[in-house]
């Protein structure tokens, strides 16, 4: 999904996902996508890390740190509310005023 939200990434070839390695704390995983535009890969990166995030919020998965004891009672997720808040701002915030990289 944020791939697919990702302007500038290719849908063909599609990207995909390798299961890298089990870790004693975590699965590490990769998403692989592809661009046209090697100059652009930098933007390309934060826009789909940005996609990521805001998709592993939309469905409550907590990203957390290898180094935890327990899981908290509360998921610890940013609300949809406050994924802006200042100084952030919205892609279409960016976009319309002009300004291409955060």
């Amino acid at each position: 999904m944020a791939a697919e939200r990702t302007q500038g990434l290719l849908k063909d070839p599609r990207p995909f996902i390798l299961h890298k390695s089990l870790g004693d704390f975590a699965v590490n995983y990769e998403l692989n996508v592809y661009c046209d535009d090697a100059s652009a890969m930098m933007s390309l990166y934060t826009a789909l890390h940005r996609n990521i995030l805001d998709v592993f919020n939309e469905y409550d998965v907590q990203i957390m740190t290898p180094a935890y004891e327990s899981d908290p009672e509360q998921p610890k997720v940013v609300p949809r509310a406050q994924w802006y808040a200042s100084p952030a701002r919205s892609e279409v915030n960016r976009m319309e005023s002009g300004v291409r990289e955060p």
